[in-house]
Parts: structure tokens; C-alpha cells; sequence
């Protein structure tokens, strides 16, 4: 690119290129398992894979009276025929009485399509503790069934104490297969070899499921465990930490070179942020170029909260892309790839308490390279239309498939032909807006300390020119109230305001210009955690920055609001063509399009200089 055309691009082509290129990849998400749902206390404990003929089948425990780890549990299960759209009612394939069936952990036997299901089983009245301790009045057993039609019906289960005997010293501890996915081995002297991680081994079988053994012991320290077959032959364990190994909040590894006869010492994953919980590891072959990556599932914090997925593409190395699934809530979880590519994810999550729902989410792996958070653009609809009312009806076809819901009937005009074009939305100030209600969705506006974003707005408007609060018109807002952690991006006496509040702490910064003149005016907000600074980029140029101050979350439980507060105030009066939120700070500007604007072959300050001497386009 030389450096004619390079002065041509503008902030809006750069923000888009890396905030738009999701919008082929899509995503999908719904609740498989609800609280509550058919006389069930809570579910828990997922598992996931899809069967030969394509049906998904996502199994879980079904707790009947509490969200205990004992109890009446039984092992339940929906099916999907449409890959995960839609599901069918709940079906049981363990209750035996007030006994405890689960720890579900789900395999494929490629070679004839059968469907493996391993469970631990223990006395309803024993307690973990009594069963740790060996003051039970029974043995925590594993045990399996099978499906040869594709999960419609399941064996009777079958005990394999003695042949496998319970983990723990006494022998009758507290056993754990998976949870989540086994394998079978494609390579080597045993391909075709079934396997059941659990803990400090596997289980594995080497005719098909006559009969079933136990691998080498690994090295004490581990708990629930994944294990995936690598591009080489090698076995990679990757397994919750146990006993000393809890204080670093991290994954621990290991790896065999004999297909299970014997394993490594235990490694530390520093990459791999956990808290004390269960994970899910997957191999998967991409769609795009048939290489095989590994995947992997956890709650990535030191807390069970943010959901996120991770690829690797050299054999668990190191993970590349990672994406945010949910950011609230979520503990235990289970991936599975599917037969079109995408991979899915089956996940415990809830709104303050990681055990209100599983849901199921599923998305190609091109996706989880994007940082696009929403999108509206509104160019579903014609000029001279108006926005449906019915709830979720304004939509995100990119990123997460967002839904917003508009108040009024607002009337849809010609956009900005300057930046980006298409079709605008037309607000009143009638105290009305378009709201994303949905808990999730709002979760995802709730940045944190750590969270660097962009939001851009392509907006006119000639009111908001004087009054101060009461006369401002907000373009965005997750408001509250003073004092309570928020954020909003405002007109405000003919300026651009945007404001964010930790509770204790604001930071509050205003456009040096006016942009209530009638014209559009592209506007990218920055907030940079590595630099600790807020921007305003308006019409292609850095207008101002500032110290930000906030050192808590933003996060509230009020909806994303455009056009107006919650409750209705500082209602605006203009149009809008453009709504876009991506994670990323300062650097991602400079960085799309290579970001080397002055051509010296370095990506640093004096490229922002360039921005800001008029080389990305626009004027003052």
C-alpha cells in the first residue's frame, strides 16, 4: 500500500476491519437444562457429543432436591437433530431411586457407532466426606452404558468394581471419570482404544468395550481430567489441581509417549488460568485447512466466572485465540466438534451462581480470532420503514447475535454516505430507546478493570447544544445512578461526553469540539488499560485523552441502552447509523492495517502522531 492510499483510509475502515470480519461467523446460543426444569432441583455436570448419524447429544446430571454433589442425582439427557437448534424433551437414562447416577463422561466407538456413557455411582445417603473417609455405608463405583441408536436408547448400566476399583486410599474415596468427553486413539499400535480420563489415570478399553482397564498412574496431584490424542500419537492430559498444586490456579499437564503406559511429571500450565474446577480439552480438525487444533474450555479466572474457549494450533503448546463465551457465572463444561465444523460448547452458567442453567453454544473456529463484542447497523431495514416493537426484533448478525428490542416505532432514514452509508435510525427525544434486555448480553457491556474497549457511533444532531445534564441526549448507557458503577456516552452541551464510574471513582471526558452542526460525525471512544487512558477519536482525528482513574468493574444489572437512559432520560434527538463495541485498546487502531502509517517500519506513538496530523481523513 503506498503512501497516497494509506492517507485515505479512515478511522471507520480501520475500527471495521478488525471489529466487522466476524460477520460470516456466526454464533449460536440457547439453554438446554434450566433450574427447576421437569421437577429437577438443578443440572450439572455436562456432557456433550455428537453421535454418528448427527444427532447432539448433550447429557448432564438431573439433581432432584438440591444442588448437591450427593443425593438423588440422576443422568439425563436431550437430544438435537438439528445441531443444537432445537431440542427434544428431556430423557432419562439412569434414576436408580434416591441413589446418586453421574459424572458423565461421553465417547464415541467410531468403528461401529456406539455411544459410551461412564458414571460414578454411590448411595444417596452417603455423604462425600463419609465416602473421602471411608465411614460410608457403600463404595463410589464406576460404571457404563451404551446407545447403538444414536442416544433414542440406552443399556442397562453395568458395574466395573472390581475389575476397576474405585481411586482414593481408603479404596472406597471418592472416584471422578471425566466429566465431560472420552477419545478413542487413531494412531498407533492401539489405534481404535477407548479411553475414559479420570482420576490420576484412564480407563481404557482395547475390544471395543468387552472389557475395560486401567492405564498407567500418573504422578498424585491431579483431579478431573480431559485427555486428547495429539498430531503425533501423544497423549496430553490436561486435569484440575489437586492438593498442593491448588494454589496456583492453574491447569495441570502431562503428557504419555506409550499411549498410557506411563506419564511425564506434572506440569504447571502458567498459561492457563483456572480456579479449583473442571475443564474440557478436545482435539478438532478445522474446516479450513484440515489441520488438527486443540481446544480447550474453562472458566478463566481464579473464581468460576468468564467462560472462554481457546485454540491451540501446535499441539497444546500454547493457545493463540481465545474468545469470551460468558462472562458472568459458569463452572464446568464440555466441547465437542461437530461434522459441519463448528466447534460447541455444552456450559454451566447463571447470573451470580454458576448452576442456574446449562447452555449450549456453538461457533466456527474462524470465530474465536474476532474481538467484535455488538453490531447494529440497522441495514435490514429500508429507508422509510420503521422499527419493529416486538421484543428482540433489531438483531446483531455478527459477533454474539445480539437482540435489542426498540420502544418506539422509529423511523428509518438514508445513513451517512460518508461513513459506511446504508440506513440510520431517527430518535425524537420521546424518552423511548432501543434496549438490549438480555442477561447475558448485558454482561458483556459490564467491562472490568483489565478490559480495554472501543465503542464507535456514526451520529447526527443539531439539539444538545446547551442545559448541561438536563439537556443532554445519550447515545449509549448502562447507567444507574451517581455513585453506582456505570457508563455513558452523551451529547452534552454540543459535545461529545463520555463517563465511566467504578462506584467511588469517575472519570469523566468531553470533545474540545462542538458536533451538534447537523452533520455526521464518526466518533470512536478508546479506553486503554495498558495505558491507562481514556480517548476521543472523532471524525478520524484524536480529539482528546485522559487519566483513567477506575481501578473496579463498570458492570451493573441494567440493560444497554441507545437513544436514551433506562429510565428514560437524556433522550436524543437525531439519528444514528452506527453502533459497534469491540474489546481492544489504542494500539488496535494503530495495529489494523498494519498500523506502520508513517512507514518506518515500526507499529508505535509517532503512528498515533500520523493519525492525528489528518492522514486517516477528516477535518476540524
Amino acid at each position: 500500500m503506498d503512501i497516497n492510499t494509506k492517507k485515505r483510509i479512515t478511522i471507520a475502515a480501520v475500527f471495521s476491519l478488525f471489529c466487522m470480519t466476524a460477520a460470516a461467523e456466526s454464533f449460536f446460543h440457547t439453554t438446554v437444562f434450566q433450574q427447576g426444569m421437569n421437577g429437577y432441583n438443578t443440572f450439572r455436570i455436562p456432557s456433550l457429543i455428537q453421535a454418528p448419524d448427527g444427532t447432539v447429544l448433550a447429557i448432564c446430571e438431573g439433581r432432584k432436591n438440591s444442588s448437591s454433589d450427593t443425593g438423588d442425582i440422576d443422568t439425563v439427557l436431550r437430544r438435537s437433530f438439528d445441531g443444537g437448534v432445537t431440542w427434544d424433551p428431556l430423557q432419562v437414562i439412569w434414576d436408580d431411586g434416591p441413589n446418586t447416577c453421574g459424572n458423565p463422561t461421553v465417547l464415541l466407538d467410531i468403528s461401529n457407532g456406539r455411544v459410551w456413557l461412564f458414571n460414578t455411582h454411590n448411595l444417596g445417603q452417603d455423604s462425600q466426606t463419609e465416602i473421602v473417609n471411608g465411614t460410608s455405608d457403600g463404595v463410589r463405583t464406576i460404571w457404563s452404558c451404551y446407545s447403538d441408536d444414536n442416544g433414542a436408547s440406552w443399556s442397562s448400566p453395568y458395574c466395573h468394581y472390581p475389575e476397576i476399583r474405585p481411586f482414593g486410599t481408603p479404596p472406597n474415596g471418592w472416584d471422578a471419570t471425566g466429566p465431560g468427553n472420552g477419545i478413542q486413539l487413531t494412531m498407533g499400535t492401539n489405534s481404535g482404544r477407548l479411553i475414559v480420563p479420570s482420576i490420576e489415570r484412564n480407563i481404557q478399553s482395547d475390544d471395543n468395550g468387552q472389557t475395560w482397564y486401567e492405564s498407567g498412574r500418573l504422578v498424585p496431584g491431579s483431579s478431573e481430567a480431559a485427555c486428547v490424542e495429539l498430531s503425533n500419537g501423544v497423549l496430553m492430559r490436561n486435569d484440575r489441581p489437586t492438593g498442593a498444586y491448588k494454589q496456583y490456579n492453574r491447569r495441570i499437564a502431562c503428557k504419555s509417549y506409550n499411549q498410557g503406559g506411563s506419564w511425564s511429571p506434572l506440569q504447571v500450565r502458567d498459561d492457563l488460568t483456572c480456579p479449583v474446577c473442571q475443564a474440557s480439552t478436545i482435539t478438532h480438525i478445522l474446516p479450513s485447512n484440515g489441520q488438527r487444533a486443540v481446544v480447550f474450555a474453562n472458566p478463566s479466572a481464579t473464581s468460576r466466572i468468564k467462560m472462554t474457549v481457546q485454540i491451540s494450533y501446535n499441539d497444546g503448546r500454547s493457545f493463540e485465540d481465545k474468545r469470551l463465551i460468558y462472562p458472568g457465572s459458569s463452572a464446568y463444561c464440555s466441547l465437542a466438534g461437530l461434522s459441519d465444523g463448528n466447534i460447541a460448547l455444552f456450559y454451566e452458567n447463571g447470573d451470580g451462581w454458576p448452576y442456574h442453567r446449562i447452555s449450549f453454544a456453538k461457533f466456527m473456529p474462524q470465530w474465536l480470532k474476532e474481538k467484535g463484542i455488538l453490531n447494529l447497523d440497522f441495514e435490514e431495514f429500508e429507508k422509510g420503514e420503521s422499527l419493529p416493537t416486538e421484543a428482540g426484533a433489531v438483531k446483531d448478525p455478527s459477533n454474539y447475535c445480539f437482540e435489542a428490542t426498540a420502544e418506539a416505532a422509529f423511523a428509518v432514514v438514508e445513513g451517512s454516505e460518508k461513513y459506511d452509508g446504508g440506513t440510520a435510525v431517527s430518535f425524537t427525544g420521546n424518552g423511548k430507546g432501543i434496549r438490549i434486555t438480555d442477561q447475558e448480553t448485558r454482561s458483556f457491556m459490564d467491562f472490568g478493570p483489565e478490559t480495554s474497549f472501543i465503542i464507535r457511533v456514526v451520529f447526527k444532531t443539531e439539539a444538545h447544544g446547551d442545559g448541561g445534564a438536563a439537556g443532554a441526549g445519550s447515545l449509549l448507557s448502562k447507567d444507574v445512578a451517581p455513585g453506582v458503577a456505570s457508563w455513558w456516552l452523551r451529547i452534552q452541551d454540543g459535545k461529545v461526553r463520555m463517563l465511566m464510574s467504578d462506584g467511588p471513582r469517575n472519570v469523566s471526558l468531553s470533545s474540545t469540539r462542538r458536533v451538534n452542526d447537523g452533520n455526521w460525525h464518526n466518533l470512536v471512544v478508546v479506553r486503554d488499560v495498558d495505558t491507562k487512558r481514556l480517548h476521543i477519536i472523532l471524525d478520524g482525528k484524536p480529539n482528546i485523552d485522559i487519566l483513567d482513574a477506575t481501578i473496579g468493574s463498570l458492570g451493573n444489572n441494567n440493560d444497554l441502552m441507545i437513544g436514551c437512559f433506562n429510565g428514560g432520560e437524556r433522550s436524543f434527538i437525531g439519528e444514528i447509523d452506527k453502533i459497534e463495541i469491540t474489546e481492544g485498546g489504542i494500539s488496535d487502531v494503530l495495529t489494523a492495517y498494519d498500523g506502520d502509517f508513517n512507514q518506518d517500519k515500526i507499529v508505535d506513538i509517532r503512528d498515533l502522531m500520523v493519525i492525528g496530523a489528518g492522514w486517516l481523513g477528516g477535518s476540524d
